[in-house]
């Protein structure tokens, strides 16, 4: 099953901030996943002065297909409740509605919602933008020249990259693709400012374990 690797690298965190914003990352990314249909074996935080990291483990790779049935008022009822039904359920007309039968109560309709599951390279790339915007940290700051805008990226320190990648251990990840405050996700990240300052390509979490990373 895919593994999902991600890294906010970033200016030096203050040292009593780094353990507790590495755990809240793990909490939201595992949190999303999960409310989106997915589901994982493992997930561990690391974190150093530079950058917060997340290993998820045993990623399903795409979510479910769902099938949702509401019942609705009988095919008698008054032509407001079941415009209402209809209306609540997302159809535009009676047509798009099954007729059930009950036989103690007669025929019902039921509007029946099939929603398809989705990759879940899509739901990341959905999930990250917004829990990396709305991160909660005890102090936050913007930089740059879109810091004065309305709207703009705040993080503990200047984000400077962001690394997405997702895939099994069998065959070569891909960079998951989204975009916060104009940093593109990708799979490079920096090591230690004096011992390995060259960017690194990572794949997958084993050659960024192995990496001089501060």
């Amino acid at each position: 099953m895919p593994d999902l690797l991600l890294e906010l690298f970033s200016e030096e965190i203050p040292a009593r901030m780094q353990k507790n914003a590495a755990g809240d990352l793990k909490k939201s990314v595992t949190d999303a996943l999960v409310d989106a249909g997915l589901t994982y074996e493992a997930a561990r935080e690391y974190w150093t002065p530079r950058r917060l990291a997340l290993d998820v483990r045993g990623v399903t790779a795409r979510s479910a297909d769902i099938r949702d049935e509401r019942k609705g008022p009988r095919i008698d009822a008054p032509d407001k409740a079941i415009e209402g039904f209809l209306r609540g359920a997302g159809l535009s007309s009676r047509d798009e509605a099954e007729i059930h039968n009950d036989p103690k109560k007669g025929d019902f309709y039921v509007a029946v919602i099939e929603k398809p599951g989705r990759v879940a390279e899509d739901i990341i790339a959905d999930a990250m933008p917004e829990i990396i915007r709305n991160f909660q940290w005890p102090k936050s700051m913007r930089w740059g020249e879109k810091s004065a805008e309305s709207g703009s990226l705040r993080w503990v320190r200047p984000l400077q990259s962001i690394l997405c990648t997702f895939g099994p251990e069998t065959e070569e990840p891909v960079v998951v693709e989204f975009e916060v405050g104009g940093i593109r996700s990708g799979n490079i990240t920096h090591g230690h400012r004096f011992h390995a300052p060259d960017p690194i390509i990572v794949r997958r979490f084993d050659d960024y374990r192995l990496s001089r990373l501060a």
